[in-house]
C-alpha cells in the first residue's frame, strides 16, 4: 500500500510539477496584475467604506459584551457597586430576592449585554449583506476582465491558453477568489479588528498576561505562514490537475464518436481515472498539511487561556494580600477581582474564536493564492497583435481597407520565432485586385500559413505583408477582419439558429441579404427545407448540420459582408464536386471585385482562377494558370495526375 501510495506521488508530481522558474515568473506578473485587481475593486470603495465602519460597530458590540459581562460579576456578583456604609462590598446572595442593593448592577450591566447582542447581530446581518455585493460584484469584474483579455489572445498567444485551462479560470479559479475574498472580507476585516481590541484590553488590564499572549500568538502565526509557503506549490498543482481533468472529459465528449468508433471507452477511463488520481493526491497532500495549522492555533490559544487563570488567580491572591509586585503585573491596580479574571478569560475566548476563524481564512488564501497566479499568468500576458485604435496619416484611413490589392515582400513566418526554422517563405508577389488565387500543396507546405499572415492573425517574422500598398501593420484590426472575409479550416457555427449564424457576418442583416449570400454558398435549399428555415435552431459546434452544410453556412457568413478579400482555407473539402464547382462560378460571378484565396485539396477546384500558387516546404515552387503549371511544374502536374487517375 505504501509503495502504491508513493508510485502515485511521484507520478503526480511529475504531471504537475511547479518549478523555481514557475515562482520567479509569476512574481513579475503579481506586480503587473495589481492595477487590474484594484481596478475591478476600485467601483466598490462606498461599498467598502461602509462596510469598515459597520464591521467597527460590529466588533465594539461583541467587544463590550465580555466587558459588561466583567462588570456585572465585580459590580453585581461581588457587590463592589453596592458597599456597605464601611465600605465593604455587598455580594448577591443566592435566594436573597431581586431587592438586593448589587442587584441594580445585574439588571443594568445585564441590560446592556442584551443591547450589544442586539445590535451586533444588526451590524452582523447588514455586514453580510455587503460582503456577498463586494465579493460578487468584484469576481463578476474579473471574470469579464479574464474573458476580454482571453478575447484579445492572437493565434500565436492563445496556444499557452487551452480551453480547459481558460475553463478552469472562469469557474473554479474564480470561486476560489471569491470565497476568498468573501471570507477576507468577512472574517479577515473583523477578526482582525478583534484581535486587536482583544490585545488592547488585555494589556489594559494585566500587562503581563498581555506579554506573555503576545509571542504564543506570533510564533503561531510564524508557523502557520511557514506552512502555507510550503503547501502553495500543490495549490497550483491541484488547479493544474483541474486542467487536466477538465481537458480530459472536453476531449472525450468532444470525440465521443471517435472513441465509440475506435472501441476506446476503455483507454478514456484509464486516462480520465489517471487524472483522477493525481488530482486527488495533490488535494489531500496540501489539505492534510493545512490542517496542522488549525492544531497549531488551539493549541496555542489553550496555553494563553491557561495561563491567564494562572497568573490571574495569583493575581487576584497576592493583589488581595497587597503584594506590591503582583500590582506592578496587574499595571499598578490594587484590585484583581473574578470580574477582571472574567473579562481577561473571555477575552482570551474571543482570540481563539479570531483565530481559528483567521485560521480557516489562511487555508482559503493558499487556493486563492493559488489560483490568482494562474490568472496571473493570463492577465499579463504579451499580446503580440494588439487591437488598439489606429491614427490616420497622410490621407491614409487605418479604419478601411483602401483596396483589395494584396502584396508580400520577401515575407518569411515562423511559428517559433526564429527565422532558421520557417514554416513559409520567403516569398515576394503581388496579387492585384479582383483577382482569384488558387493555392495548392501538400500537407503541412504552408498554404494556411500564407493565407493567416493576410487578416493577421499571425505577423509574419520577418518581411511586410501589404494591402492596398499598405502594411498591414498600419491597419486597425476592426478595418482587417471587417473588410476580410475569412473561412477557416476548422468551421464552428455558434449556439443560436441559422440567421444569428449568418449575421455574425454582418450584424442586423436581412433576411434577404442572407438568403442572397446563402444563394452564393449554394445554401438556400437545405435551409429553405428546414422547417423554420432561417430561425431553424444551431446546437453547439454546429451539430445539428451535415459536414458539408457547416461548410457551406460558414462561407455565407462570409461573404454577407461583401468583403474586399475573401479567404477560402479547404472550405469546401465536405461538399461533392459539383456543388463546390457551384461554388466557386457563384463566388466569380458575383463577388467580382474581391480577391478571392482558395485553399483547395482538389486541382479541380482550382483550374479556373486567375492564378494559382503551388507551395512546397514552404516554398512558392510554382504561380501561374493551370495551363501553365501543367507545362511548367512538376508537382502540380503529379499532383493532378494522381487526382486524374483516382477519379478514372
Amino acid at each position: 500500500m505504501r509503495e502504491k501510495a508513493k508510485a502515485i506521488r511521484q507520478r503526480a508530481y511529475e504531471a504537475l510539477s511547479y518549478s523555481k522558474k514557475d515562482a520567479a515568473i509569476e512574481k513579475e506578473d503579481r506586480k503587473k496584475t495589481l492595477p487590474i485587481y484594484l481596478a475591478c475593486l476600485k467601483p466598490s470603495w462606498k461599498y467598502i467604506v461602509i462596510y469598515v465602519l459597520i464591521i467597527l460597530l460590529d466588533v465594539a458590540m461583541e467587544i463590550m459584551i465580555p466587558f459588561m459581562s466583567g462588570l456585572l460579576i465585580r459590580y453585581g456578583v461581588e457587590g463592589y457597586g453596592a458597599l456597605t456604609p464601611s465600605g465593604a462590598p455587598q455580594p448577591l446572595i443566592v435566594g436573597g430576592g431581586i431587592d438586593q442593593p448589587a442587584m441594580s448592577s445585574v439588571w443594568f450591566f445585564g441590560g446592556l449585554m442584551v443591547g450589544c447582542a442586539f445590535l451586533a447581530i444588526l451590524f452582523q446581518t447588514i455586514g453580510m449583506k455587503m460582503c456577498a455585493i463586494l465579493s460578487s460584484d468584484f469576481v463578476e469584474r474579473l471574470r469579464n476582465t479574464i474573458f476580454g483579455k482571453a478575447e484579445e489572445l492572437s493565434f500565436s498567444n492563445i496556444a499557452k491558453f487551452p480551453v480547459s485551462k481558460l475553463t478552469t479560470m472562469l469557474s473554479n479559479d474564480c470561486n476560489n477568489i471569491r470565497f476568498f475574498v468573501l471570507m477576507f472580507i468577512r472574517m479577515g476585516a473583523k477578526q482582525g479588528f478583534m484581535i486587536l481590541f482583544c490585545f488592547a484590553f488585555i494589556f489594559s488590564l494585566n500587562w503581563f498576561i498581555g506579554a506573555i499572549t503576545v509571542p504564543l500568538t506570533i510564533l503561531a502565526f510564524g508557523i502557520i505562514m511557514l506552512i502555507i509557503k510550503k503547501t502553495r506549490p500543490e495549490f497550483i498543482m491541484t488547479q493544474t490537475a483541474i486542467d487536466y481533468l477538465n481537458r480530459d472529459v472536453e476531449e472525450d465528449t468532444e470525440g465521443v464518436r471517435e472513441v465509440k468508433a475506435f472501441c476506446r471507452e476503455g483507454y478514456m477511463d484509464e486516462k480520465f481515472a489517471e487524472a483522477n488520481e493525481n488530482l486527488t493526491y495533490v488535494t489531500y497532500s496540501s489539505v492534510s498539511k493545512m490542517g496542522l495549522s488549525s492544531a497549531i492555533t488551539t493549541f496555542s490559544i489553550n496555553v494563553t487561556i491557561g495561563l491567564i487563570q494562572l497568573f490571574g488567580g495569583f493575581s487576584m491572591i497576592n493583589t488581595a494580600n497587597g503584594n506590591a509586585l503582583w500590582q506592578f503585573f496587574n499595571n499598578g491596580n490594587p484590585l484583581f477581582d473574578a470580574g477582571e479574571l472574567s473579562m481577561l478569560t473571555s477575552f482570551a475566548a474571543l482570540l481563539t474564536m479570531a483565530f481559528s476563524y483567521m485560521t480557516m481564512l489562511f487555508q482559503y488564501y493558499g487556493r486563492a493564492e493559488a489560483s490568482k497566479e494562474r490568472i496571473d499568468r493570463l492577465l499579463s500576458e504579451k499580446i503580440d497583435i494588439l487591437y488598439d485604435p489606429k491614427e490616420p496619416h497622410d490621407g491614409f484611413e487605418p479604419d478601411a481597407l483602401s483596396s483589395g490589392e494584396v502584396e508580400f515582400d520577401d515575407v518569411l513566418f515562423s511559428y517559433v520565432g526564429d527565422p532558421k526554422k520557417p514554416a513559409l517563405g520567403p516569398l515576394s508577389f503581388k496579387i492585384e485586385e479582383g483577382t482569384t488565387v488558387g493555392i495548392v500543396g501538400g500537407t503541412g507546405s504552408g498554404k494556411s500559413s500564407l493565407v493567416n499572415l493576410i487578416p493577421r492573425l499571425y505577423d509574419p517574422t520577418a518581411g511586410t505583408v501589404k494591402i492596398g500598398g499598405h502594411d498591414v501593420k498600419d491597419y486597425s484590426l476592426k478595418a482587417l477582419r471587417n473588410d476580410i472575409g475569412v473561412v477557416l479550416q476548422n468551421n464552428v457555427l455558434f449556439t443560436g439558429t441559422i440567421r444569428s449564424n449568418i449575421q455574425w457576418g454582418k450584424k442586423g442583416a436581412s433576411d434577404a441579404e442572407i438568403y442572397e449570400a446563402l444563394d452564393i454558398a449554394q445554401a438556400s435549399d437545405f435551409v429553405n427545407s428546414f422547417p423554420d428555415k432561417l430561425s431553424a435552431p444551431v446546437t453547439q459546434g454546429g451539430r445539428s448540420v451535415s459536414g458539408g452544410q457547416k461548410q457551406r453556412l460558414c462561407i455565407a457568413r462570409a461573404v454577407i459582408k461583401k468583403p474586399k478579400i475573401l479567404i477560402l482555407d479547404d472550405s469546401t473539402s465536405a461538399c461533392d464536386t459539383d456543388t463546390s464547382a457551384r461554388i466557386h462560378a457563384q463566388l466569380r460571378n458575383r463577388l467580382k471585385g474581391t480577391t478571392v484565396f482558395l485553399i483547395a485539396q482538389r486541382i479541380d477546384s482550382v483550374r479556373d482562377c486567375d492564378v494559382i500558387f503551388v507551395l512546397d516546404n514552404g516554398a512558392l515552387v510554382g504561380k501561374g494558370t493551370h495551363e501553365e503549371l501543367l507545362k511548367d511544374c512538376k508537382i502540380y502536374r503529379e499532383i493532378e495526375e494522381i487526382q486524374r487517375k483516382g477519379v478514372d
